[in-house]
C-alpha cells in the first residue's frame, strides 16, 4: 500500500526542460555559450561584474562596485548586442544589475 508510487504526482523529465519554468525558460546551449563569451564581451569590466544567472531574456550580473555598476548600465545596450551575435536568434533583451543577493 505505502511502497506503491503515485502516478499523478510524478512530472516527466521533457516536460519539465521544455516549460519556461525550467532554467529561465534558457536552453542548456545558450547558457554554456553565454558563460563562454561573457567574459570576452566584457573586457576590462568583466572582473568587476560577475555573472550570476538568467532570467528569462535577461541577464542578471552582480557589480563589485558602484562605478563598475555606472560602467554596465552606460554599456548595457552595447554588450546585449554583442552577446546577441553569438547565437542564431537574438534572445538577450537587457542587463540587469542584483546588487542584494
Amino acid at each position: 500500500m505505502f511502497l506503491e508510487k503515485r502516478k499523478a504526482n510524478w512530472t516527466k523529465v521533457n516536460e519539465v526542460c521544455s516549460s519556461w519554468k525550467f532554467m529561465g525558460g534558457v536552453g542548456l546551449d545558450k547558457l554554456a555559450v553565454l558563460d563562454a563569451v561573457w567574459k570576452k564581451e566584457m573586457g576590462r569590466l568583466g572582473e568587476h561584474c560577475v555573472l550570476l544567472g538568467v532570467d528569462r531574456h535577461f541577464v542578471l550580473v552582480k557589480p563589485t562596485s558602484a562605478a563598475a555598476a555606472n560602467e554596465l548600465a552606460l554599456r548595457s545596450s552595447v554588450l546585449v548586442k554583442g552577446l546577441n551575435k553569438y547565437f542564431k536568434s537574438p534572445w538577450i533583451k537587457a542587463i540587469k544589475t542584483a546588487n542584494s543577493i
